[in-house]
């Protein structure tokens, strides 16, 4: 019983290697490199990426690779390739989750607000003007791949009712720029965090004027990854003229940083306590993240969150193992102890066909005992002197020995699984009555013949 416990012991330690080797990778190894989309210039995504992975560097001596991106669509598809390890991106640019089902959560960082420059003198409404005017209006929607041109897409149909009322044109950021200063472009939905340099470049042409978002909580309450935002009047300038006018109603979307499953738990936890720094926090004016802390950081989450995050969260919850190398390895699990078994199984076939070869601790008792009942049945055919009897005792007396020295030497174990310990008992005890029996025979014949004796004896006459 305690070889096969202790076989059963090898077999789990055997088990845990690879797990232990896991973990140790998991959780403690940092890479000596990482990548990090970032997003167009004069956005947050690029300014906010460079100082994480400035910080990253210098704190823990990782080469940072930056990879350039147009925004939210492009950086989700990057994490899940594998061709950048974080990024920011903005959820509602998915529609199934189980497309990126490498890509984890690590944080909301700050919210995206949507904001629409209109060119001064424009005289109509863009969202809900006269339909011929809605028409020949001049649109800037944002790049392909990034987050601005999907909510601009997704803003302009809910009010054109999925019609391709006005005309829409993707530009740059620099484009954008030149477009409202030679009045090309009538308007610009612009989705970036409220502090980036490009809403402050627009306003300072001059040339606009933001407007708010017509029935915002109407749209809200159809796409609730969206929420309302206030832009304060004055907020990208106030000289010459306030910009905006007045307080502005806008909404906005939580731009969240991803990375990719395979990722390490101890770089994203490191990346995690880099981003809550308050000191990060404040000289990148991430003023939503810093007042909010773990619970605007963790609060509604799009994506699964990585187990580097929510052992950032909750120091105290951090599993033994990361459950996806658990799910990707266990047919690899399943085929090891299989053949552990296997090997176990034929051990045992092995193990017992060298003990069936081989003597077993009975025989030696077993052979003895036949031995002395051939040794009996000789002396009853051989007649009836006294040293017959003599020796019948002497023979008993060596069963009784040999019954005594194989129950010393038996198990409890044997007793209960070993035939042929019962079989040896029954031999002996069988013997034992035989000898007993021909002793009182021996000793009735010899008492008879010397009645007989005596009878016969000229004395008796």
């Amino acid at each position: 019983m305690k070889r096969i416990l202790y076989l059963l012991l090898f077999i789990s330690l055997i088990l845990l290697i690879p797990f232990a080797i896991q973990q140790l990778i998991q959780y403690r190894q940092l890479p000596k490199s990482i990548t990090i989309a970032t997003g167009k210039e004069g956005g947050r995504y690029k300014d906010i990426a460079e100082a994480l992975g400035d910080r990253i560097r210098a704190e823990h001596g990782i080469k940072v690779i930056y990879k350039s991106s147009p925004g939210s669509e492009a950086n989700i598809g990057f994490v899940q390739n594998g061709e950048a390890d974080f990024a920011f991106f903005q959820p509602n640019v998915i529609k199934e989750t189980s497309d990126f089902s490498d890509v984890r959560m690590i944080a909301n960082v700050f919210p995206e607000v949507i904001l629409t420059h209109v060119r001064k003198g424009l005289g109509h409404d863009p969202f809900v003007g006269e339909l011929e005017e809605r028409k020949n209006t001049t649109i800037a929607v944002g790049e392909k791949g990034s987050g601005a041109a999907v909510n601009s897409e997704v803003i302009l149909n809910h009010f054109d009712d999925g019609s391709m009322i006005g005309n829409r044109v993707t530009k740059s950021y620099d484009e954008l720029i030149s477009g409202f200063n030679s009045g090309t472009i009538d308007a610009a939905i612009v989705t970036t965090e409220e502090n980036a340099s490009i809403q402050k470049m627009i306003a300072g042409t001059g040339k606009t004027k933001l407007i708010e978002l017509p029935f915002a909580e109407s749209f809200v309450a159809k796409n609730p990854e969206f929420y309302i935002h206030e832009i304060p009047s004055g907020f990208y300038g106030v000289f010459p003229d306030p910009y905006p006018a007045q307080d502005t109603t806008a909404i906005a979307v939580n731009a969240q940083l991803i990375t990719n499953s395979s990722v390490s738990a101890s770089m994203v936890t490191a990346v995690a306590e880099v981003l809550m720094d308050p000191d990060f926090l404040s000289s990148n004016k991430l003023n939503d993240l810093r007042g909010g802390g773990k619970d605007y950081a963790s609060s509604n989450p799009s994506l699964p969150f990585h187990p580097g995050a929510n052992h950032y969260y909750d120091p105290e919850l951090k599993p033994l193992l990361n459950p996806d190398f658990v799910d990707s390895t266990e047919s690899l699990r399943s085929f090891f102890v299989s053949i552990l078994i296997a090997l176990y199984l034929v051990f045992r076939w092995l193990k017992n066909r060298t003990r069936m070869r081989e003597e077993h601790h009975l025989d030696k008792y077993v052979r003895r005992l036949l031995e002395i009942e051939q040794e009996q049945v000789d002396l009853d055919e051989a007649g009836s002197d006294g040293s017959e009897t003599l020796k019948l005792e002497e023979l008993l007396d060596e069963v009784t020995g040999l019954r005594r020295e194989a129950l010393i030497t038996f198990s409890a174990n044997e007793f209960r699984d070993d035939a042929g310990v019962e079989c040896f008992l029954m031999l002996s005890s069988s013997l034992s009555e035989k000898i007993n029996a021909k002793l009182t025979r021996q000793r009735l014949c010899a008492q008879i013949a010397a009645l007989q004796g005596k009878v016969s004896s000229p004395e008796a006459k």
